[in-house]
């Protein structure tokens, strides 16, 4: 009983306002002066390499013509795609600070696999509003990221979030087109970006390398036939509105300097704003 309760406190206690606020001192903490501060490079930088990624892997996955799409064979051709666009690819591992983590690796003859103020990873799951419910989907889930302005991600790829991510993209599908990813919640995502939820803190001795970067897709900028790489979509969208014409928020990852060849991305989990 002791272990059981041990291990829901241990997922609780970050939003547990008096646990913060005591031991907020022993945090490693980001600081930015306000919203428009916290971003590691322009919106439409971040917006030109996702679309450069999703455009190239749906033209793969088209050309490839894999009758079956399974996971396993997409995902090695995701990886082969994000290298030949990125110069990189990322991919989850046994973390240098327990569990897992996020490494990244190229099979280029170099030291550096990824350069200051590129995307490395995008945080995946289901889009909640502040007023909308999400204690059951809370509880025991240490993936739920809180953005600047109250909304929240839940990045949890067992249980009942899983169930609800699958049950809101079925219900959003327009067409043919599925309007967002589900293989993020297998080993083998069809976008290899879609794993910043295993991305660790930083801690003494292990500093960040990548930092959280909220941005808000407008209808069109990722055409629909790529919505299915975005690892987003919203738990409850408006009903008076195309689901396709709803701005789509995300939750992107920037390297904030040069990353070695197999270093793992470590970030901040918490940003001051002052």
């Amino acid at each position: 009983m002791y272990k059981k309760l041990a291990s829901i406190w241990k997922s609780y206690k970050y939003r547990f306002v008096p646990w913060l606020a005591f031991n907020f001192q022993k945090r490693t903490v980001r600081s930015v002066e306000n919203v428009g501060a916290d971003k590691i490079i322009s919106e439409c930088v971040l917006l030109e390499q996702l679309r450069g990624l999703t455009s190239a892997l749906h033209s793969a996955r088209f050309h490839a013509q894999q009758g079956s799409h399974h996971h396993y064979s997409s995902y090695c051709l995701a990886l082969q795609v994000m290298e030949e666009t990125y110069g990189f690819h990322v991919y989850r591992a046994p973390s240098s600070l327990g569990g897992t983590g996020v490494v990244a690796a190229t099979h280029r003859e170099c030291d550096v696999a990824v350069h200051q103020g590129q995307l490395v990873a995008l945080y995946p799951g289901a889009i909640y509003l502040p007023v909308q419910p999400i204690f059951f989907q809370s509880i025991k889930n240490p993936f739920i990221f809180r953005c600047i302005d109250g909304i929240m991600v839940d990045g949890h790829d067992k249980r009942i979030s899983k169930s609800l991510f699958k049950s809101c993209v079925n219900r959003d599908r327009v067409g043919y087109f599925s309007i967002a990813d589900t293989t993020w919640l297998t080993d083998h995502p069809a976008n290899p970006l879609n794993v910043g939820q295993y991305v660790n803190n930083q801690s003494t001795g292990h500093p960040s390398n990548v930092a959280y970067q909220e941005v808000t897709v407008q209808p069109g900028e990722v055409p629909l036939e790529e919505r299915q790489y975005l690892p987003n979509l919203w738990y409850s969208p408006p009903q008076d509105a195309p689901v396709a014409q709803v701005p789509l928020r995300i939750v992107a990852l920037v390297a904030t300097r040069d990353i070695l060849q197999g270093e793992e991305l470590l970030s901040d989990y918490f940003t001051v704003m002052y």
